[in-house]
């Protein structure tokens, strides 16, 4: 497919992508009671300021950053320019690169190559046609290797270009300038990097499509192909459905990497994303962040 760059920044509706459109109807209003004025000054974000005295020193991993996703402003923040593995957070990328080359209404057939030994996996038989949005949305959810190698599989077939290769294209669409993408499941292989500065544009990118949001509050997800058999998988932040207000973007760990995670929550009705990388109990850090922002941080008057 030529035109990547352009890609990259068209960012396709629901409509494009097979999905039923979310916004309201428009209302008609009646007539208007009050005098006419002249335009109003825009109302800005409002920003957060720092009201309490943050502690964290008992925070585990080596870069994190918290930040407003409604204004764009950091919070919190260790050493998040820091390149380090980010193991399953890839597939974040796996996913906005398949969901920009391939129709997430059609279908998939299984290829023969498809390996479901590494775990998390499906286990998805060869030669089954599944629908292309369920090994999709099971890729973000279960983190299933065997998902994220069919899309990098097929995506190759469509665009005749390397799985890889691409997404490091649209990370540099993204301005992720400090990250490098060696495969497509995040394994410590082919030099596979990431900051949380950097993760902060992805993440970005992709909460403004509903693909991604809709399976925020996802505890697992299941599905049947062709084979009529079920392939289900298992949620991998622990977090969502065990506390309330906290919804799951993606989860990654490897022995070398450690954990990391990017979630979001709100406070004060902010939208605040939450990405932690190369900790050594991903869910204490990320909850601890969260508490810290809570109990510091208040919207200015």
């Amino acid at each position: 497919m030529t035109g990547l760059g352009l890609w990259v920044f068209l960012k396709p509706g629901p409509a494009e992508r097979g999905f039923a459109a979310q916004d309201p109807a428009p209302q008609v209003l009646g007539a208007i009671s009050a005098p006419l004025r002249g335009p109003e000054q825009p109302v800005l974000p409002r920003l957060f300021e720092e009201t309490g005295q943050l502690k964290l020193d008992g925070v585990s991993a080596k870069s994190f950053l918290v930040y407003d996703a409604e204004t764009g402003q950091d919070l919190l923040a260790r050493d998040p320019d820091q390149r380090l593995g980010i193991a399953s957070l890839t597939k974040l990328l796996t996913a906005y690169t398949a969901y920009q080359q391939l129709n997430m209404a059609g279908e998939i057939i299984v290829p023969s190559s498809t390996d479901s030994s590494i775990s998390p996996s499906l286990k998805l038989r060869p030669g089954d046609r599944i629908k292309t949005l369920d090994i999709f949305n099971a890729m973000l959810v279960g983190s299933e290797n065997d998902a994220a190698g069919v899309l990098a599989s097929v995506v190759k077939t469509q665009t005749g270009q390397s799985t890889v290769s691409l997404m490091n294209q649209v990370a540099q669409g993204l301005g992720m300038n400090s990250s490098h993408f060696g495969n497509p499941f995040g394994f410590d292989y082919g030099n596979n990097y990431s900051t949380a500065n950097d993760l902060k544009k992805l993440v970005n990118q992709t909460q403004e499509l509903r693909a991604f949001t809709a399976l925020e509050s996802k505890t697992g997800y299941s599905f049947k192909g062709s084979f009529n058999e079920t392939y289900r998988a298992r949620a991998t932040n622990k977090l969502v459905g065990s506390r309330k207000n906290i919804y799951a973007i993606k989860t990654g760990y490897t022995e070398t990497t450690l954990g990391s995670i990017a979630l979001k929550t709100y406070v004060e009705g902010h939208p605040v994303v939450v990405i932690v990388l190369g900790s050594q109990n991903r869910e204490a850090d990320a909850l601890r962040l969260i508490d810290e922002v809570i109990k510091n941080f208040r919207l200015a008057k």
